[in-house]
């Protein structure tokens, strides 16, 4: 079964869309692009006009992450929701950089290795995904978009809950009050929201200084 069906899973997926759909309210524009998260559509209440998703049900366009089919500032907005515990390299977010408009975003949701989750994925020896991915740092993935030309507008970190099983999880509010309070930076879920911000060059009007005006007297004059 793939683990994103589990009841576990769906869980803390209806975690991630509460939170994502807040992060989109103010995102507007023409078209928005899904990549991963084969089972779930994170841009269901996005006011972007087109919607665009490479993998799963949804699937309506066709192409390999790293090498995106569409003209340099042409997406709004990019959500990548679980992708870069398939795997990532620097071209990749080349690319987003690329396709996105000045001012579009991409927003990221991954699983943080420092975190319940983090501990099973270490210890586990299962075949499934995402137990047998490598997850990535929030820190280190926040580099690797600067690194691209981004600049990080949002980064959180949520979801405190024993994450061991897959179909006695049960949320507790408590859990999830006390890592807010006393271990932010260990929840098992990370969302970050990074902005193309290109910066115009302002023409300045150049300062003419005034030339001392003098008289040329003509030798007929005297």
């Amino acid at each position: 079964m793939n683990w994103f069906k589990s009841k576990t899973a769906k869980s803390i997926i209806t975690q991630e869309k509460i939170i994502i759909d807040k992060i989109i309210e103010d995102k507007f524009g023409y078209f928005a692009l899904q990549l991963g998260g084969a089972f779930n559509d994170f841009l269901e209440s996005s006011r972007i006009t087109k919607h665009l998703f490479n993998s799963g049900i949804l699937k309506n366009i066709c192409f390999d992450n790293s090498s995106i089919p569409f003209a340099e500032e042409s997406i709004d907005l990019i959500i990548c929701p679980h992708l870069i515990e398939q795997g990532y390299n620097e071209s990749m977010f080349d690319e987003f950089f690329r396709t996105i408009i000045p001012g579009g975003h991409v927003i990221i949701i991954s699983f943080n290795p420092f975190s319940f989750a983090g501990i099973r994925n270490f210890f586990s020896f299962s075949t499934q995904f995402p137990w047998n991915s490598k997850f990535v740092s929030m820190s280190l993935l926040q580099d690797e978009l600067k690194k691209s030309g981004f600049s990080v507008s949002e980064a959180q970190i949520s979801n405190y809950q024993l994450i061991f099983s897959d179909d006695n999880y049960s949320f507790s509010k408590k859990l999830e009050n006390i890592g807010n309070r006393w271990l932010p930076l260990f929840g098992n879920l990370y969302f970050i929201v990074a902005q193309k911000k290109v910066i115009s060059l302002t023409p300045i009007k150049p300062k003419w200084k005034n030339i001392k005006r003098t008289t040329v007297l003509n030798e007929d004059s005297h």
